[in-house]
Order: structure tokens, then C-alpha cells, then sequence
């Protein structure tokens, strides 16, 4: 079910169709930032020296882009690193809140580009990396050593994003299904699965007429092919029809590869659904000209106005692309690639069942869903990372230190409480990396809303310090009326260092909704204890934590605060409480050691501690009770997973209230059962199922 602005938007795409007027902005601006390429591909017939546009008419496009309230900025090519200005060019557009895919022959990736890549945020930009086939059917394409470059730039990327401590970035490969790769297309997707790569879009040949080079004739699939080719797309239509919601991904529709023999064959028609090329994106050349589809896929044909000269929003509404449109709608080419269709909005019968059917939920909401009872996860706790980013120096934390440097090099103070929303609103700080946006808390609430699903705790803490985000306030606020409602969550968890705490959050801990806020001693030193303890209402508790390191002396660790109830090993659940906790490894030695840590310190402060016992069987509990969303809204299924290597789905694209209530995750419940623990990449040697800081 799409939701009140989708469907609104989905009308605007279809009534402009209809009248051939530009009602809504395009789904995407694209823009050849160059033509020049490195290499000379043998079917290749786009590349090639031209004027280009500046940096600044670039940025200056960007802006217009984000201004429009477009969602995709797409930088297009020639080969985008031929620009000295790529990883600028594609920092700002990241910074301008886009969601960048860039494509890309691989061989340009120094190790310094991928330094600058791996500081742009890892779920914001993209890659698509073009492999033609094994080693040598790519180097007959591309020239001798170019798939060993290619190659060498991906793991560059991934080795810069794994030094820089960033969540796995997603790339795919491109990859063209033609006549000198068929007898081993499958084994190269199987080699791109061992790569590392996430998934792929196969690519068919363009169509190029005579003058097409006798190398380029030579990929094109013949009559002899045609057996081989029919088996081979069924194939890999039933591998699409397969694969999961994680894990490498075939990005084709099982439909479109079904095709492959057909367009082959020559006997293929236009798309089987409108085409929205005019309508779905606004594409502009590397000279400033705008581009489109002349209804037989020569781009230059369908020039029609110049950015140079015009703003985005004039070429958009100009009479020359109400032309262009109109020879789209009446397009006979043989096309076959998907890029061009917008089903969401071909049927004005279907939007307008959607909705009927929107207002008919609303009005159940407001009825209170009568005859729909709310499901509650028991012991369930939901962790929403707002934060990746940690203020802290404290030797044992995991998180980082150069992000919070990072995010604060160029102030001119250091920074504190008092001064960080100052600083933040005069412009000094760049959130646009490590932080939740509000529009996936307000998604995630929503989603959880409409399907009555709700956790016992909403814990706001993972990698970093919640108190970091520019928007805590008012996320925090929100999240709180949601819980009122006796929506998403029963109680809410935060755990800070404190040092950023300010008095309007703080305010926030009065609000008559079940509250643990746990400050780290270690990390914060008891910084904006008093401050809530002097703000909270009667249903906020405190929890003070200290970790059992080595040979700590135990009056160290409770020291200042005698008074209050001590807890050791499992986490408190009642009152207000110091937490004296063991740390966690991935070693069952380090483990030892940090049991006996953890046994000297609780003898010391007289009271029992649960150790947690590596000798028994495990039990994962993960699945069925702990849903983590990274702040880039990547969905694990634990917290110990840090590094995002088991995620099971993104709550940008998908549902988490479907996913909880899928099939996959009842498939981990009942291996957790039976087995253990799930069978992930990292479950099988995962500790936390001993751990007692973890449900």
C-alpha cells in the first residue's frame, strides 16, 4: 500500500501523462558530467571528447536538483573519474541530501580516491562497477589488464571503507549479457557473489545499426545462439524469482530477462507498459544541452534546451519537451530495459482504488482499529542508532574516534552542551554522514503504527551517543507521543555519555512515559547526571554504568555515588541502579578474563553478579526479540553485529513490520531453536548469547 504522498505523487506522474504537462517534477535529474573515457570498449559508442560543464555549473545544477524537491541527483558518464572534480562533485550532492549511484569502469580508483570516497557516507553513495564477463571476455572488450584494474579499484573501495570503520557500502556490478560471455555467464555471477560484490544489473547490447564496428557486431546474439540464450535467461529468471530480500541481488525483474531472446530475435516491441522517458527524468548532456529519447534511442536526436541558458524547472515546463513527450508516447523502437517505466502511475484505476483505500484506513485509525489487536513483543527491544558518532575518548570504546573528529575539525571553539546547538545552527557542523534522518524515524513509526506491532523497549543508543543528533529534541519529543498512544514501544532506553545533554531534553525525561536513561561513567564521567536527576518525572529511572576492566580498584567504580542500589552482570530492571558490567569479546579467553573482572568487582561492592557462562549451550534470542536499525536504516538482527555484515533487509526500501513477521526471520527463530543460533556469517562464532549485558 502506498503511502498519502506516493499516491499523490503517482497521480501528479499520471494526469501529466494524460495532459502532457509538467504537474510533478521528474524522478531524477541526470547529468553526463563528462564523455571522456579511459578506454575504448568495442561496443561502445558514447564517449568521446566534448565540452564539459564546470564545477560550480555542476554544484549550481545539484542545487536546482535539490531545490526542485527531486529525490535522485545521477551522475552519468563517460567514465565520471576522468574528472579531477568527480569526488567533490559527488560529496556536495551527498551533502544536498541525495542518494548517489555512480557507474563507473573501476580502473581510475587510487587508493587516495577511495580515501575520499570512503569519507563520503557509505549509504548515500553507491557504486556500479562494469565487468563484461570473466578476465579475458572483459579485456577483449575493455583492453589487456583492464579487468585486474577494475578490480583492484573495487577492493580499494572496500579496504578505504573498512579502515574508516564505515557499514559495508553497496556496489554492483554491470554487466552485459552478450555472445562472448554466454557460455559462462552464470560462473561469473558466481565469482561476483565471492568478490563480494552485492548484486548485479545485466545489460543487453544496444541496438547500433550498420555502421556498427565488426568487434561490437560480434557480441550480438545470432540464430545459432538462440537455444543456449533461451535456457540461460529462464535460468536466471528463476534464480530472480529465488533470492532473497538479503544478500546478492539479481536487479533484473524475472519478466525482463524472459525477454532476452526475444529482443534478440528482433521480435520484440516497444515496452510492454508506457514509456515515461520526458516525464520520469530530466537529463542534461556534458555541454549543458538537454537530452532525450528521440523514439529510436538516439539521445543527441531528442536534444531540446541548454541548462546553460535556462533553469531545470523552465526546461521542464518548456513547449520543446511537450514535442519530445508526444513522440515518446507514440514510440515503435524495440527497447527492452526497464529504466523508462513507472508502473506506480500507468493506471488511473488502480490509483484511485489506492485511494479509496487510504481513506478507509485512516478512518479505521480513527476508530481505533476496531477488531485489530495490538501485538507485543515480549522482552522485544527495537534499537533505533541515531548516531553512529561518539564524542568520547575512552580507550574501550568501539566506536571510532576520527568520526567525531571528523565532524568536528573546523569549529572554532571546542565544543559542550551549552554550545553544540549554537554551533550547529550557525552552519559549523556537517551532519551529512552518521545520522538518522527524521523522515526514516517518522517512516519507521509509521510502519509500525499501521501494522499494531510493539516492542516492550525503543532503545536509542548503539555505536555512537543518541545526544549527538541536530534533531534529538524534536525526534525525541516525537517518539514519546508515539509511546503515549501506546504506540511502537512501552518503555523508552537511552544510554549516553551525558556530555551533550541539554536542559530542553532533559525536559523531555518529565514526560509520563516509562524511561531508563543509562549514562557510562567511563565514556562521560557522569557528565548531566544532576541535570536529569533534577528534571526527570516519577516514571523516568537512572542507571550509572561502570565496566569491570582488569585489576580496577572497586572504589574507583563506585566511588561518588554510594548511595544507589548496585548491579552486577545483568542489567537492572528496576529503580534507579549503579550497573557494574562486563565487557564482551570475540575471544572466549578475553571472556574468561572479563568474568573474573567483572566477579572481583561485585565481591568488592557485596553483591551477587551473573557472570554470564560460556559453558553452556547457546540460545540466541536475537530474532525473535532484537530488530537493530543502523542510523543509515540498515536492519540487523543483533547489536553485536557492528560492522552490518548480517543484514537481513534496509527500512528505507522495505517494511520492518513485514520483515518481522516474514518468513526469513521465522526461519532464524526456528534455527535458533533447534540449532543455536542462526545460520548467518557471524552467528556461528557471535558470544553474545553468553553475554549478560544483552537479552
Amino acid at each position: 500500500m502506498r503511502t498519502v504522498r506516493e499516491l499523490k505523487r503517482d497521480t501528479l506522474f499520471y494526469l501529466s501523462r494524460r495532459m502532457n504537462r509538467s504537474l510533478a517534477p521528474p524522478d531524477r535529474v541526470s547529468v553526463n558530467v563528462t564523455l571522456r573515457c579511459n578506454l575504448t570498449c568495442t561496443m561502445c559508442t558514447t564517449c568521446y571528447d566534448a565540452p564539459e560543464l564546470s564545477t560550480d555549473e555542476i554544484k549550481g545544477l545539484i542545487d536546482q536538483t535539490a531545490a526542485w524537491g527531486v529525490e535522485v541527483f545521477n551522475p552519468l558518464g563517460g567514465e565520471p573519474f576522468m574528472r579531477a572534480d568527480i569526488e567533490e562533485l559527488l560529496a556536495y550532492a551527498v551533502r544536498r541530501g541525495f542518494y548517489v549511484t555512480v557507474t563507473t569502469n573501476g580502473t581510475l580508483i587510487t587508493k587516495k580516491r577511495a580515501r575520499s570516497i570512503a569519507a563520503v557516507p557509505s549509504d548515500r553513495l553507491h557504486f556500479n562497477i562494469s565487468l563484461d564477463g570473466s578476465g579475458e571476455a572483459h579485456d577483449r572488450i575493455r583492453g589487456k589488464g583492464m579487468f585486474a584494474r577494475a578490480m583492484q579499484g573495487y577492493q580499494r573501495i572496500r579496504a578505504a571503507d573498512a579502515d574508516a570503520g564505515n557499514p559495508r557500502r553497496k556496489i554492483l556490478a554491470n554487466t552485459i549479457l552478450h555472445a562472448g560471455n554466454l557460455d559462462h555467464f552464470e560462473s561469473v555471477l558466481d565469482e561476483q557473489v565471492d568478490l563480494g560484490f552485492d548484486g548485479v544489473q545485466i545489460l543487453n547490447l544496444f541496438r547500433s545499426g550498420p555502421d556498427a564496428p565488426p568487434e561490437a557486431a560480434g557480441l550480438w546474439f545470432r540464430d545459432r545462439h538462440m537455444p543456449a540464450l533461451e535456457a540461460l535467461s529462464e535460468r536466471l529468471a528463476q534464480r530472480v524469482e529465488a533470492q532473497g530480500a538479503a544478500g546478492y541481488q539479481i536487479q533484473n525483474p524475472a519478466s525482463e530477462l524472459r525477454q532476452i531472446p526475444r529482443y534478440y530475435r528482433e521480435e520484440l516491441g516497444p515496452l510492454e507498459a508506457p514509456c515515461w522517458a520526458g516525464w520520469k527524468e530530466l537529463y542534461i548532456n556534458a555541454d549543458g544541452k538537454a537530452i532525450m529519447c528521440d523514439g529510436e534511442l538516439d539521445f543527441l536526436a531528442g536534444a531540446f534546451g541548454d541548462a546553460r541558458s535556462q533553469t531545470l524547472r523552465q526546461l521542464w515546463a518548456s513547449p520543446a519537451l511537450r514535442q519530445r513527450r508526444e513522440v515518446v508516447k507514440s514510440c515503435q523502437t524495440p527497447c527492452i530495459q526497464q529504466c523508462y517505466l513507472r508502473r506506480e502511475s500507468d493506471s488511473g484505476r488502480v490509483l484511485a482504488a489506492d485511494g479509496a483505500r487510504l481513506v478507509m484506513q485512516a478512518g479505521r485509525r480513527r476508530l481505533g482499529g476496531l477488531g485489530r489487536r495490538v501485538e507485543s513483543v515480549e522482552q522485544g527491544v527495537l534499537t533505533l542508532e541515531l548516531t553512529d558518532v561518539c564524542p568520547c575518548g575512552f580507550f574501550g570504546c568501539e566506536t571510532p574516534s576520527h568520526r567525531f573528529e571528523a565532524l568536528t575539525r573546523d569549529l572554532p571553539e571546542a565544543p559542550d552542551a551549552a554550545s553544540w546547538p549554537r554551533l550547529r545552527d550557525q552552519g559549523y557542523l556537517d551532519f551529512g554522514r552518521g545520522f538518522m534522518g527524521f523522515e526514516v524515524v517518522r517512516r519507521l513509526v509509521d510502519d509500525l503504527r499501521a501494522a499494531r506491532l510493539r516492542f516492550e523497549v525503543l532503545d536509542l543508543s548503539w555505536r555512537g551517543d543518541p545526544l549527538l543528533h541536530p534533531q534529538m529534541e524534536p525526534i525525541l519529543a516525537f517518539l514519546l507521543d508515539a509511546m503515549a498512544a501506546g504506540q511502537v514501544a512501552e518503555r523508552l532506553r537511552i544510554e549516553t555519555t551525558g556530555v551533550f545533554l541539554t536542559e530542553n531534553v532533559a525536559a523531555l525525561s518529565a514526560r509520563p512515559v516509562p524511561q531508563e536513561w543509562v549514562f557510562d561513567l567511563d565514556r562521560g564521567e557522569g557528565a548531566g547526571v544532576a541535570m536529569l536527576q533534577a528534571m526527570r518525572g516519577p516514571q523516568t529511572r537512572l542507571v550509572l554504568a561502570r565496566r569491570a576492566l582488569g585489576q580496577r580498584d572497586p572504589a574507583d567504580v563506585i566511588g561518588a555515588y554510594p548511595d544507589l542500589a548496585r548491579v552486577a552482570g545483568r542489567r537492572p530492571t528496576a529503580g534507579d541502579a549503579l550497573w557494574l558490567r562486563r565487557t564482551d569479546h570475540d575471544h572466549f579467553q578475553a571472556n574468561t578474563a572479563a568474568r573474573e573482572a567483572l566477579a572481583r568487582l561485585a565481591a568488592a561492592a557485596g553483591v551477587p553478579a551473573e557472570l554470564g557462562e560460556e559453558d553452556r549451550p547457546r540460545r540466541c534470542q536475537a530474532p525473535a526479540r532484537s530488530p537493530t536499525v543502523s542510523w543509515d536504516g540498515k536492519l540487523t538482527l543483533c547489536r553485536w553485529d557492528r560492522r552490518l555484515e548480517n543484514r537481513v533487509a534496509d527500512v528505507t526500501e522495505t517494511s520492518l513490520a513485514a520483515w518481522w513477521r516474514g518468513p526469513q526471520r521465522e526461519a532464524d527463530v526456528k534455527r535458533c531453536a533447534t540449532q543455536g543460533v542462526p545460520s548467518r556469517a557471524l552467528c556461528a562464532s557471535c558470544p553474545s548469547p553468553w553475554s549478560p549485558n544483552h537479552p
